[in-house]
């Protein structure tokens, strides 16, 4: 086992702050959660994040990078239980109206709610292809998805044709796993 690496929790909080918020809003727009969960979202995330903080290796990545990857991961779990958990019907059926042919007509006849397994799915595959290129591809692409072009070049040091021929290596694992131009946020 690696010896644990102390890290200022001074220097986490804002940074574990901000994702935590990020990903309960994700969670409560995409997945259905209700507004009032939000804050108990973010704890859970956060308190997830913190028990695993001892075990951060240096050696394999910067602190941010642990946190959002941590962070990310247990919201894929949070949003994977939603989709599980099953869907109760109301106690009092509303039986809606009658047709002319005799049938009614109501709750029962509603479609389901949307599915997002293959949106959870969709993460998971780039997560893959991502975690499968050299290091500092994956740091371009976690660049690309959370700032403008200009941000990553500030953030690189790179040139706009040193990033370009990044972004088509990048571009290039992705169509190669099967993605198509647009499917995962690379820009095109």
């Amino acid at each position: 086992m690696m010896p644990a690496v102390a890290i200022p929790l001074a220097d986490v909080t804002p940074y574990l702050l901000q994702q935590t918020a990020l990903r309960a809003s994700l969670l409560q727009t995409s997945f259905g959660f209700a507004a009032d969960d939000w804050d108990d979202l973010r704890q859970d995330l956060a308190l997830d994040c913190l028990r695993r903080l001892p075990r951060f290796d240096g050696s394999r990545g910067n602190w941010k990078g642990f946190v959002h990857g941590v962070v990310r991961n247990h919201a894929c779990v949070l949003a994977s239980r939603r989709i599980q958990r099953p869907q109760f019907q109301p106690l009092e059926l509303d039986t809606g109206s009658e047709l002319p042919d005799g049938s009614l007509t109501g709750i029962a006849d509603e479609e389901p709610s949307e599915d997002f397994r293959p949106l959870l799915e969709l993460g998971l595959d780039t997560e893959r292809v991502l975690a499968e290129l050299p290091e500092d591809l994956q740091r371009i692409a976690r660049y690309l998805a959370e700032m403008p072009i200009s941000g990553v070049r500030r953030k690189t040091g790179l040139t706009l044709a040193q990033l370009n021929q990044r972004i088509r290596r990048i571009r290039a694992a992705f169509m190669a796993a099967g993605f198509a131009p647009g499917d995962c946020g690379v820009a095109r």
